[in-house]
């Protein structure tokens, strides 16, 4: 859970110097809170593994995001955007499904997760151009896709069945901190270039308002 764990450490660290505040009031979470929801996921990633029968059960990459996914869900509710979270949660699971059982047997986790985390961060970001919309759909889609991949990877080549693990985890991190990255990148150049807009159309009118046409037409009535 390394990746993970470096991730949430550097955004605490934002969070501390103000630099990420922003980003968590965009979507309607308190600086206090922000910080509680960072500790919880740090907390949650040192509870080992447990056993239940013949399934394995992770919390920091189950339990942890179903808790943050429907805090999300509650978030896109009262901002009317549960329709579009929905369907990136399915896009969402659909893609980690796909990338998981296509690369996991011919590569190591650690590769696995940075592709996924990148991937579905950014193509969250395109389908569901909202923060809130693109972290339900990974804190709900991700989840459910790494126990239908888990489920895939028992019937085919008889592993433990797993909800959750430490390599989705990492995933789940990484693809939000994509994701917000993303938004906030792209929000940043436009804010510029419309800054750069607004400062053409203002010069361009100060020239209009200098340029007296009556000045030169005398020279024309002579």
């Amino acid at each position: 859970m390394i990746i993970g764990l470096v991730l949430l450490g550097i955004v605490a660290v934002l969070l501390f110097f103000g630099v990420a505040e922003r980003v968590f009031k965009s979507f309607g979470v308190a600086y206090w809170l922000a910080f509680v929801m960072i500790g919880v996921l740090i907390g949650c990633a040192f509870i080992p593994t447990f056993t239940v029968g013949a399934v394995q059960f992770n919390v920091a990459g189950f339990f942890a995001p179903l808790i943050f996914a429907a805090v999300f869900f509650a978030l896109a509710f009262r901002m009317r955007e549960v329709r579009r979270a929905l369907v990136v949660t399915s896009v969402t699971a659909a893609l980690f499904i796909s990338v998981w059982l296509l690369i996991a047997p011919i590569t190591s986790s650690t590769v696995c997760v940075i592709i996924i985390g990148f991937l579905c961060g950014a193509v969250d970001y395109l389908v569901g151009k909202t923060k809130i919309a693109a972290l339900c759909g990974i804190f709900l889609g991700m989840p459910i896709g790494d126990v239908v991949a888990s489920a895939v990877g028992t019937y085919v080549y008889e592993t433990p069945l797993r909800f959750g693990s430490p390599s989705a985890f990492n995933a789940i991190i990484l693809a939000a901190v994509t994701a917000v990255v993303i938004f906030e990148s792209v929000s940043a150049i436009k804010r510029t270039m419309n800054h750069r807009a607004g400062q053409k159309a203002r010069a361009d009118a100060e020239i209009a308002e200098e340029f007296d046409p009556d000045e030169y037409k005398k020279y024309f009535d002579k």
